[in-house]
């Protein structure tokens, strides 16, 4: 039996209180609702990639812990392409299970915007089957129990200043290929290591910041692919950005991650697609 008093997840203070997603279910499965905030938003005013790359694994996540009780599950991939992102409104993000075996599964997830029924985007995420190993997971009862609605935001949640400061990201001062960013309880999965959401959230803000040095202005992330290799625990976690090539209107990057307290292991390879910015219809 749970210990009541054990902690929940996620605690009190947390990102994903802050991005305050709602997921309601019924009998066709999950979908997630994320508000568009001026705090999630990039340069050119649109919902950062990895911002949406984080809530997708959220819901994937939750509909593939149902999946396979009683055992757990951890992102192994996730990749994501996005069409025009609306500015404001309501993204909703819908999962599917694509395939099921006994060490991985697979979903689909579409996004689209609410308001406008347009669509904005599909993701790909792989998972690994692994046992339940804490008392923390064992009390997820958001993604376990079929609560007709959840939502993550509480009393004190919201964002207070943009979504990167408040996470603490710092880029190099020198060399804009280089950003960093600590492991701390905000951003902590129930592993306790850095949650695979923030970990696209940092791959997102290295590239859009090395792409928007490269290209002399703002740019917008198209696309990114992650392979999750190692947990960060320790940090901080350095993200370091190489041009892979040029496209017609941007580049191919790469970011990897690695984590600086454990002799710079290797955690993280990342492929995104960076644009220059341009106006968008709403």
């Amino acid at each position: 039996m749970s210990d009541p008093e054990a902690p929940s997840y996620p605690p009190e203070v947390h990102i994903l209180r802050d991005l305050a997603p709602v997921v309601e279910r019924d009998g066709q499965g999950s979908t997630l609702f994320l508000p568009i905030v001026p705090e999630i938003l990039d340069h050119g005013g649109r919902p950062r990639v990895g911002v949406l790359a984080a809530v997708v694994d959220v819901v994937a996540g939750e509909t593939a812990i149902r999946e396979v009780l009683p055992e757990w599950i951890a992102t192994s991939s996730l990749s994501l392409q996005v069409a025009h992102l609306p500015g404001e409104g309501t993204l909703r993000v819908r999962p599917r299970v694509i395939r099921k075996g006994r060490t991985t599964l697979v979903m689909e997830v579409a996004l689209d915007h609410l308001e406008s029924d347009t669509d904005c985007g599909l993701s790909t995420v792989g998972f690994s089957i692994l046992p339940r190993r804490n008392e923390l997971q064992a009390r997820v009862r958001w993604a376990e129990e079929a609560e007709p609605r959840s939502e993550f935001s509480n009393a004190t949640s919201g964002f207070e200043k943009p979504l990167l400061d408040r996470l603490g990201l710092e880029f190099d001062s020198v060399d804009p290929a280089i950003a960093r960013l600590a492991v701390e309880p905000y951003v902590l999965n129930t592993l306790g290591a850095m949650n695979g959401g923030v970990v696209a959230i940092l791959l997102d803000a290295a590239a859009d910041h090395f792409g928007a040095h490269a290209l002399d202005g703002p740019v917008r992330v198209r696309s990114l692919e992650i392979h999750y290799l190692k947990l960060a625990r320790v940090g901080p976690v350095r993200a370091e950005v190489s041009r892979l090539g040029r496209t017609e209107s941007g580049l191919l990057l790469r970011v990897s991650l690695f984590d600086e307290g454990r002799e710079d292991v290797l955690l993280t390879v990342a492929t995104l697609l960076v644009e220059r910015a341009t106006p968008e219809p709403l």
